[in-house]
Order: structure tokens, then C-alpha cells, then sequence
């Protein structure tokens, strides 16, 4: 808890601003088996959003999933995958939170912060402490999300019928930019292409090793 209020502190989140688009986006994004984290990184241009290149990576958990604390499980394996990129991205979108978390510092400002690259947060789920309404029905509706009386996201629909997502700024972005970059991204699915696509790879190579394991055990 401490290492997240210090990084809240010592950076200002959501009131930097990167200076102009990106020419490329990662999505990162990790899957978990028994004992081990799988990660994957999918690298993709912007705004065309053509594939660049995908690396994935599988490390021990070392750390239990509590929410809140959901960096310290996760980053270990998405640093490794980072290790294994060629052409660094502009801009990290990382499934999970960022300036909306109870201590101002989630998973998307813990990894934009120790990499040095500008992030936003993309969750599916809430976290304690959250109030927000449902938005609009369209594309681009949303509603802000409030923590502690402080507007730290919004809840945002990407697309028309589609449950919406948690958007906040991470490491040296705007909220603005986050709401804008994010749904950009969004082609017909509710996450952001460069995530659903890192998802996917994640859950391939979970899936994919520990088959490999039980195959293994049964020899």
C-alpha cells in the first residue's frame, strides 16, 4: 500500500499530457493458471490499427490476486513480455486500472511509471469505492466515475449494445486523451483491439502450456 501511495504522490496522474498521437499502441494484458502468469503484448499502429507484432511471456505468481493490488501480481510477466519488444509503442493500454483505484495508482500507472511510456486503463470490472451511473446507449456515451469525491474516470460505452468499460488516465496522460485514444481503438468489440487481441494470446498460451503440463503428468 505504501509503494502505491507514494507513486500516487510523486506523479501527476491524469494532468500530463503527451504531446502528440502516438504511432504506435500496445495492449498487455495477462492470464493466470495454477502458478503462473501469462503475458502478452500486442503491438499494433495507430490509428489504423494494423498489426506490428505480439510477444508473450510466462512467469511464477508470486503474489495472491487481492483487488487493489492487482500490479503486483500482473507486472512481473508484462515487464518480461516488454523485455522482448522491438519498436517500443507511444502509448501502453493496459487491462486493468489507473488513476481510478482506491489509492490513485493502479496497474496502468505502476506500468507506465517503471517503463517510462505513457499508459491508459481499460477494466471491465469495478473496484470498492466506486460510484457511477449507467451512461448512454450509444457509442462514445459515458458517465464519470467518482472515488472519494474526485472524478478519477469515466464509464464509457465503445460500442452500441455493448456492456461499457472502466477508462482512466494512467502514467503522463490526460483523462480526455485516455476517453479519445481508447475508444479509437475500439473496432466492434467492447475492448480496445490492441487488448482483446492480447487477451487472446494470453489465454492461447495459458491453455497451450497447461495442456503441455498435464499431457506431462500423465506420461
Amino acid at each position: 500500500m505504501a509503494v502505491q501511495v507514494e507513486l500516487a504522490g510523486t506523479l501527476k496522474t491524469g494532468r500530463e499530457e503527451i504531446s502528440e498521437d502516438p504511432v504506435l499502441v500496445a495492449g498487455m494484458d495477462a492470464s493466470y493458471g495454477h502458478s503462473s502468469a501469462y503475458a502478452a503484448i500486442v503491438i499494433m499502429g495507430y490509428p489504423d490499427l494494423t498489426f506490428q507484432s505480439r510477444v508473450e511471456a510466462r512467469s511464477p505468481t508470486r503474489f495472491p490476486y487481492v483487488p487493489g493490488f492487482f500490479a503486483f501480481r500482473e507486472i512481473p510477466a508484462l515487464v518480461e513480455a516488454y523485455n522482448l519488444v522491438g519498436n517500443p509503442p507511444g502509448v501502453l493500454l493496459v487491462h486493468g486500472h489507473g488513476y481510478s483505484h482506491p489509492r490513485r495508482a493502479g496497474i496502468a500507472i505502476h506500468l507506465g511509471a517503471f517503463l517510462g511510456i505513457p499508459s491508459i486503463g481499460v477494466a471491465g470490472r469495478p473496484l470498492p469505492g466506486m460510484e457511477v451511473s449507467e451512461p448512454g446507449e450509444s457509442r462514445g456515451a459515458y458517465s464519470e466515475i467518482i472515488m472519494e469525491e474526485e472524478v478519477t474516470g469515466v464509464f464509457l460505452r465503445t460500442q452500441e449494445d455493448t456492456r461499457p468499460v472502466y477508462i482512466s488516465a494512467g502514467y503522463r496522460t490526460t483523462l480526455t486523451q485516455a476517453i479519445r485514444i481508447a475508444l479509437s481503438c475500439c473496432r466492434h468489440s467492447r475492448f480496445p483491439e490492441p487488448i482483446r487481441l492480447a487477451d487472446r494470446a494470453a489465454g492461447r498460451m495459458r491453455r497451450r502450456h497447461e495442456r503441455n503440463i498435464l499431457q506431462g503428468d500423465q506420461v
